[in-house]
């Protein structure tokens, strides 16, 4: 009798060990994208929950242009897809690092997501996260001057170019830069604005001169 309940005992807590086991594999999910597996476990929060995401690349967009149509480009940073299906969430490390520095990538095509990940950075970021997002924010703005305000002004509110310049002024210094000698830093970033404006028009001209001030006005 004490045997029979010892094996009705084992089986019990083996049966418990598998369903255990089998709701851990629940969690785990399988993309695979320009034949790479990717084995990632269930997100432990939605920290893209203001994003307006649906995960299915065929009907969320970015710059007018369908997710899929980035995603089918085998030159797009693993990290980037991983950014864009949740999978990785910007924190103060390099991998955030090593995904912002794309937004000034020489490639047309997949530019606009790169920049659209750097957004979405700047729009979550606090604290460490902060740190990260001014440095690219500034070199985006002063390699593709003409681009960066077009992208602007796609936000009629302003709100775009409020959280773009803030990212910059909280920490878009290079090394060498005098954080008490702004004016020399707005004259920087003019004129690295200005040698890449081509063909440039007053109207842009006195906006760069306006953002230089917007970002740095001490």
């Amino acid at each position: 009798m004490k045997y029979f309940l010892v094996v009705i005992f084992i089986l019990l807590i083996t049966g418990c060990s598998s369903r255990e086991n089998t709701i851990e594999q629940s969690k785990v999910d399988t993309l695979i994208i320009h034949d790479t597996i990717y084995i990632i476990k269930e997100k432990k929060k939605d920290w893209q929950k203001n994003f307006g995401l649906t995960h299915d690349p065929n009907k969320d967009s970015i710059w007018h242009k369908p997710v899929s149509y980035y995603l089918n480009d085998k030159e797009l940073s693993p990290i980037a897809i991983e950014f864009y299906y949740g999978y990785i969430e910007p924190s103060d490390n390099g991998t955030t690092d090593e995904l912002l520095k794309y937004v000034t990538t020489d490639n047309n095509k997949l530019r606009p997501f790169y920049r659209w990940c750097l957004f979405k950075t700047i729009q979550i970021s606090d604290g460490a996260l902060a740190e990260h997002i001014g440095i690219p924010a500034r070199k985006y703005a002063e390699k593709f001057p003409k681009e960066f305000f077009e992208y602007m002004d796609s936000d009629s509110s302003g709100k775009k170019y409020i959280e773009w310049t803030s990212a910059i002024n909280y920490s878009g210094y290079y090394d060498g830069d005098n954080y008490n000698n702004h004016e020399k830093i707005r004259k920087s970033l003019i004129k690295k604005m200005n040698n890449n404006c081509i063909d440039c028009d007053k109207i842009i001209l006195k906006r760069i001169n306006k953002l230089a001030f917007d970002c740095f006005n001490k």
